[in-house]
C-alpha cells in the first residue's frame, strides 16, 4: 500500500531526470557550475563567491574622436589596475521595459475617468489611450531595445563552511565599493551610472541568459 502511495506521488518530471541519468545525459543542474543565490551573491560550485554590477554605456558617437581615443585608453588603464582581480564583463541586448512608463499612462488614464461628467475631456482620454496602446503593441513586438553591460566581480572561499562564507562576503563588499569608487573616478566625465545587482534581479539576469524569451514574460 505504501509503495503504491510512493509511485503516485512521482511526477512526469522525476520520470524525465530518471531517464537523462538512465542514458548518463546530466540535468542543467549537474552542468551548471551554479550552486544557488547567497543573499545578493552568487554561489559557484568551485567555491567562488560572485558579485555582479551594472554600469550605464557611453555613447561614442557623441564623442568627438579625440574624446574616444581618451576614453578607450582610461578603460585600459582601469581594467590594467584592476588585472589582479580578474573581471568578467558581459553585455546583452534586451528590450526597453516600458512597464512602468505605460503604467504611469494607464494611472492617467483612470484620473480622467474618475473626474467628474461635467469635468471630463472624452478626446484626452481617447488621446491616453491610444498611448497606452502604442507603447503595449512597441512592448509585446520587442521593436525597442537597448544594450545592458555588467561586471562580474568574484572572491575565493578558503573552506565550505558558513562562517567563512560570512568572511569571503565581506571581503567581497569591500572589492565591489573599491571597483565602484575606480569606476566613478575613471569615468567621471561622463556620469556614468552603477548599480550592485540584488538577489531578484541577478536571478532575472541568469533567467535572461537560459531562457531568453520566457524572461521577456515574467522578467
Amino acid at each position: 500500500m505504501f509503495t503504491r502511495k510512493k509511485k503516485m506521488d512521482r511526477t512526469e518530471f522525476d520520470y524525465e531526470v530518471e531517464t537523462l541519468l538512465k542514458k548518463e545525459q546530466r540535468t542543467i543542474q549537474d552542468i551548471s557550475l551554479i550552486e544557488g543565490i547567497y543573499r545578493d551573491y552568487v554561489l559557484l560550485k568551485n567555491g567562488y563567491l560572485i558579485s555582479i554590477m551594472q554600469v550605464s554605456g557611453i555613447n561614442l558617437d557623441l564623442l568627438a574622436e579625440y574624446e574616444q581615443n581618451r576614453l578607450f585608453e582610461d578603460y585600459g588603464s582601469f581594467l590594467m589596475s584592476q588585472v589582479h582581480d580578474q573581471l568578467q564583463t558581459i553585455s546583452m541586448t534586451v528590450p526597453v521595459d516600458l512597464r512602468s512608463y505605460n503604467l504611469g499612462w494607464k494611472k492617467r488614464y483612470l484620473q480622467e475617468l474618475e473626474k467628474k461628467e461635467n469635468t471630463q475631456n472624452e478626446y484626452k482620454r481617447k488621446l491616453i489611450a491610444s498611448y497606452i496602446d502604442h507603447f503595449q503593441r512597441i512592448r509585446i513586438k520587442d521593436e525597442m531595445s537597448t544594450k545592458q553591460h555588467f561586471i562580474v566581480v568574484r572572491e575565493k572561499m578558503n573552506k565550505r563552511t558558513f562562517q567563512d562564507l560570512d568572511r569571503t562576503e565581506v571581503i567581497l563588499a569591500k572589492k565591489v565599493e573599491e571597483l565602484t569608487t575606480s569606476l566613478r573616478s575613471t569615468f567621471e566625465s561622463y556620469d556614468i551610472r552603477i548599480n550592485k545587482l540584488f538577489g531578484k534581479e541577478i536571478l532575472t539576469l541568469l533567467y535572461r541568459y537560459f531562457d531568453f524569451e520566457m524572461s521577456k514574460l515574467y522578467g
